[in-house]
């Protein structure tokens, strides 16, 4: 009778370990954050691609387009790690036969936040890969998290000013591709408006400006929405190309959504 029992003992213990290395080869990998803009003067969508195959032209059809100059959650992608080559096409060329607008081989750790910027132009495109680290904003804290990016390709330096502050006293000279950490902002009850302000640090020219509102909105009226700001981190990207006469894609800020 014990013997029967050893035995049916062991059966039990084998099941138990090919279960486990089911359980572990089953399990997913981890995945990374990654967020793509769309800062091309001219490419009014992009197309990613992280397959190396040619794609039916289908697939751009119904594929996420990111539209210049724009953020939306959507082109947030968390499907993917480790190194991962990133074909982007300036759509409608999205046959084989046309060549990507760029190729850029991403490095993403398991677990990490990233952010791609795609800048440039349609004959020099150019991109730049950020990780991020959002800090963590504690509920005691009522505070909000900005940084800064410049994706004006052509720019000089930039100084960024709050409204009726002296140039420069936020940020000092912003070259092109640069990126500064998250600064933390006040948004209590009593912060309601922070205006930006983005000259051209050599010659003082007020370039554009950007007005963060509702710092200290707290209303559940769906017309005036709950805070957006509060305990949250943001991105502030200067796009477009600097004054040349043309009035085609001028500088303006595109506020992009963090953690």
């Amino acid at each position: 009778m014990q013997s029967i029992f050893h035995k049916y003992l062991r059966y039990f213990l084998l099941l138990l370990v090919i279960a486990a290395c089911r359980k572990e080869r089953n399990t997913p990998p981890g995945t990374a954050s990654l967020t793509v803009i769309n800062a091309v003067p001219g490419a009014d969508n992009l197309v990613v691609n992280f397959s190396n195959a040619d794609t039916l032209p289908n697939y751009y059809l119904n594929a996420q387009k990111i539209q210049y100059a724009t953020f939306l959650p959507d082109y947030q992608f968390s499907a993917y790690s480790g190194t991962q080559t990133l074909r982007l096409y300036n759509y409608p060329d999205t046959l084989p036969k046309n060549n990507p607008l760029a190729v850029v081989t991403l490095h993403l750790p398991v677990g990490s936040i990233n952010s791609l910027f795609v800048t440039g132009t349609l004959s020099q495109p150019d991109t730049l890969l950020s990780v991020d680290h959002p800090p963590y904003r504690a509920v005691t804290d009522s505070t909000t998290g900005i940084r800064f990016v410049n994706l004006s390709p052509g720019s000089a330096p930039v100084n960024i000013n709050l409204q009726g502050q002296a140039a420069g006293s936020e940020v000092k000279l912003l070259s092109y591709k640069g990126i500064t950490g998250f600064k933390s902002y006040s948004a209590r009850s009593t912060d309601s408006v922070y205006t930006f302000e983005f000259h051209d640090a050599a010659s003082g020219q007020l370039l554009c400006t950007f007005t963060a509102a509702g710092i200290n909105n707290s209303s559940s009226d769906p017309n005036n929405p709950a805070n957006t700001w509060r305990f949250r981190n943001r991105t502030l990207a200067l796009t477009g190309l600097p004054d040349n006469g043309s009035g085609n894609s001028p500088q303006n800020v595109l506020l992009i959504n963090n953690y």
